[in-house]
């Protein structure tokens, strides 16, 4: 939701709901929180379990998990722990925050103007979690998920902190499944848009995991020792039917019947060192981290023709096995000082080794780069600063020299160095104490996925695509602009507008070929423009509902760019131009009772492939949850996803050898998801 109409209609409208409230249910009086600096006590009414629940409920904060990108710098977040980043990459940085009990939280400070340096390089706004030293406390979590079929799967997590012989450490654990249940309605139809044929389809999923964490930190010479690990694993597993009717057909049997096992195991090994040490106002940090990763992705894909006898059979099988090394090092002024610069430089090695294998009734079907191995050593140089000019104004900014070698070798070879300059620039400006506005400009370059080097198989869609050993990192220039004005103590507006220049855009081409046979993959297909806006604002709604909270988020995209297959300007690939999410809560902290529902709004995403164009779109859906704390100790939660029915909607267009040829038809599926019940126990020790 966008106000429009001048700041005096803005102004008088959050008045009409913030000011001269009714008499309210309120949490108890709590220590004095700013702008900057909340205490633990200010979360009370919303019974947090841990760090995580803390950060979601800071007024006016969005949290940023950062990217799973190779490297460790390039994807930072916009949480710090203590004042440093988690050196962890495969639980991510909410994992992190999840493993942290809420009792262990003293504060959480938001810093403003780039105070991150190059830990959260680029964010504008950090939120800094204060832990309590030399403390032993436990939370536990219950979760139970029924799916629409009535399959049940439980989860249980826990998570303990305490001291062992001079080490401050923590452990958590994640043990469960997810279960998922889905119908649909399939139509083709041809090139006149009249049904030819129709299915009915159901997709059947399961997902089982188990993930164990550990953490040890301790003071060590002049600084502080962090070791961190991580091991486990998942396996997902998806079972779609299709009962397929031809229109012409006379009866009411189905003409074929069409199934698709899939299943997806990966096993995952991390193991961390950082050392901090803070001397003269100067921080040196150091890490390095080794992260393995080992996938198996496997089709069984079957068919038969009740009309011919004709039956097909086809299996698939990928194992991709991941590693990743990094070293890093920083050195950094963290005193008083207007300008504090830091240097630092990374090293890190990237390797994927894919494995394929595809058979079609039992033959062999050979695939071009279905095998190969890619590499990457990669090193970059850096320079970031802060400089604070006066109480106002500030500016952040730096320069990082990177310098990388992909080797391709196995199906497909090649070796390609690269060499990218990467400055960013960004102004803060405080208008008022609460109300920050900053301007940043920056280019990026970005990561290359290396599963885009080797083949590949989508048998739902029957498709193959092929790998491209040529592939080449995009590269992006940002200007945007942020406001954030936070104007009650619940209340805030955040607004951004960016405008991107896209160099080098990966988007599915036709490839190059020395046989003269095509072959469809992602490439490097030019140049494009994005531009748009996301804003966020939350509405304390004590005049008309006691101690409720709305929050609202939007997001307007729009993007052009050259395409050659169809010789005109279109949209950029597989992103959503417009989104629209609430999320009504309302604490009645008296009687250890909170609701709220959440919604999300229709969309529609499009994918260009070389001979398809495909959408994918959803209708409004409803969110809605019930919690209380009236047991002792214990919070527990009932949530309904899909509580009005989830439909969603893929489309795939059709033509004649590119989308520049003739329409030759169409294959809709209308799906639903019905209401999935999620019980949840939460407890401490």
């Amino acid at each position: 939701m966008i106000f429009k109409g001048s700041p005096f209609v803005k102004t008088s409208f959050i008045s009409l709901l913030t000011l001269s409230p009714l008499p309210s249910i309120s949490a108890p009086s709590q220590e004095p929180q700013s702008s900057s600096h909340y205490p633990a006590s200010f979360f009370s009414q919303y019974h947090p379990q841990n760090a995580y629940d803390m950060v979601d409920r800071l007024p006016g904060f969005s949290f940023d998990g950062g990217s799973d990108e190779r490297g460790f710098g390039g994807n930072a977040g916009n949480v710090l722990i203590d004042g440093t980043r988690p050196t962890s990459k495969s639980g991510g940085l909410k994992g992190a925050l999840i493993r942290i009990p809420a009792e262990q939280v003293e504060k959480i400070e938001i810093l403003r103007g780039g105070k991150g340096s190059s830990e959260t390089a680029g964010q504008s706004i950090i939120a800094n979690i204060i832990r309590k030293s030399n403390i032993t406390t436990g939370t536990w979590a219950l979760k139970l998920r029924r799916a629409p079929d009535n399959d049940l799967r439980p989860n249980i997590e826990a998570a303990f902190t305490t001291q062992l012989d001079g080490w401050n450490t923590a452990f958590d654990t994640d043990i469960g499944g997810w279960v998922g249940y889905r119908t649909a309605k399939v139509t083709n139809k041809n090139s006149e848009n009249m049904p030819t044929q129709s299915a009915n389809e159901i997709l059947d999923e399961k997902n089982n995991w188990l993930y164990i964490n550990g953490l040890g930190e301790k003071n060590y010479r002049t600084g502080k020792l962090t070791i961190n690990g991580r091991i486990g694993g998942d396996k997902w597993q998806g079972d779609t039917t299709r009962d397929i009717y031809q229109v012409s057909a006379s009866t009411s049997q189905p003409d074929k019947f069409w199934q698709l096992n899939e299943d997806e195991i990966e096993n995952e090994f991390e193991f961390g060192i950082d050392w901090l040490s803070i001397t003269d106002n100067w921080k040196w940090h150091f890490l390095s981290l080794a992260v393995i990763n080992d996938e198996t992705y496997e089709t069984h894909f079957y068919s038969q023709d009740f009309v011919t006898a004709n039956i097909y059979d086809e299996q698939f099988k990928q194992d991709r096995f991941k590693t990743e090394y990094i070293i890093r090092n920083t050195y950094g002024n963290v005193g008083s000082d207007k300008f504090k610069p830091e240097y630092g430089f990374e090293f890190a090695n990237n390797k994927l080794d894919t494995q394929l294998e595809n058979f079609e009734n039992n033959v062999e079907v050979v695939l071009d780069t279905a095998n190969v191995i890619v590499e990457e050593f990669r090193g970059e140089a850096f320079i970031t600063f802060v400089y604070t000019k006066t109480d106002k104004l500030s500016f952040e900014g730096g320069l990082t020299a990177e310098m990388s070698q992909i080797k391709v070798s196995g199906d497909a070879k090649n070796k390609q160095t690269f060499k990218f300059l990467k400055p960013r620039l960004s102004a803060n400006y405080n208008i008022t104490p609460s109300t920050q506005l900053n301007f940043l400009a920056e280019h990026t370059v970005g990561q290359l996925n290396f599963n885009d080097f080797a083949a590949s198989n989508q048998a739902a869609d029957d498709r193959s695509t092929a790998g491209n050993p040529n592939l080449v990192p995009d590269q992006t220039t940002e200007l945007s602009t942020t406001l954030d004005w936070r104007f009650s103590e619940r209340g805030s507006l955040k607004v951004k507008t960016f405008y991107r220049w896209h160099k080098d855009i990966l988007e599915n081409i036709i490839l190059p070929s020395d046989n003269n046979v095509q072959s469809h993959g992602l490439g490097n297909a030019g140049d494009a423009t994005f531009w748009g806006f996301e804003s966020n604002i939350n509405l304390p709604l004590d005049k008309i509902l006691n101690n409720g909270l709305l929050d609202i988020s939007y997001q307007y995209n729009r993007s052009k760019f050259y395409d050659d297959i169809i010789q005109a300007d279109r949209k950029v690939d597989d992103y959503t131009p417009k989104a629209l999410s609430f999320l009504l809560r309302q604490d009645l902290v008296q009687y250890n009772f909170s609701w709220g529902v959440e919604y999300s709004g229709h969309y529609t995403d499009t994918s260009y492939l070389v001979d398809e164009i495909q959408t994918f779109s959803g209708n409004n859906r409803l969110l809605f949850f019930v919690e209380t704390t009236y047991f002792t100790g214990l919070k527990t939660q009932l949530e309904i996803e899909h509580f009005n029915t989830g439909e969603y909607t893929r489309s795939r267009y059709f033509y004649e050898n590119d989308r520049s040829g003739n329409f030759n038809g169409s294959k809709i599926a209308k799906r639903k998801r019905k209401p999935e019940i999620k019980l949840s126990v939460w407890g401490t020790f």
